[in-house]
């Protein structure tokens, strides 16, 4: 990926301003703006959701969990 240099010019410059790294204002700026283009067409951005079957074991069976793992 890359970004235009006056966009990363002003990335830094916040981050710079805040002590945040980039990658948390880069990731809160488009965050933010994805949020703001869905609002424009009434729908929430959501990330997806799979399922994941049913567990093999009881995660709260600390023994049969270890068990599980050592297999």
């Amino acid at each position: 990926m890359v970004l235009e240099e006056g966009c990363m010019e002003a990335v830094r410059a916040i981050a710079r301003k805040e002590k945040r790294q980039l990658s948390q204002v880069v990731n809160e700026l488009l965050l933010a703006g994805l949020q703001k283009k869905m609002m424009k067409k009434k729908e929430k951005f959501e990330l997806p959701v799979f399922s994941m079957g049913r567990p093999r074991v009881n995660l709260g069976d600390r023994n049969a969990l270890e068990t599980l793992m050592d297999s």
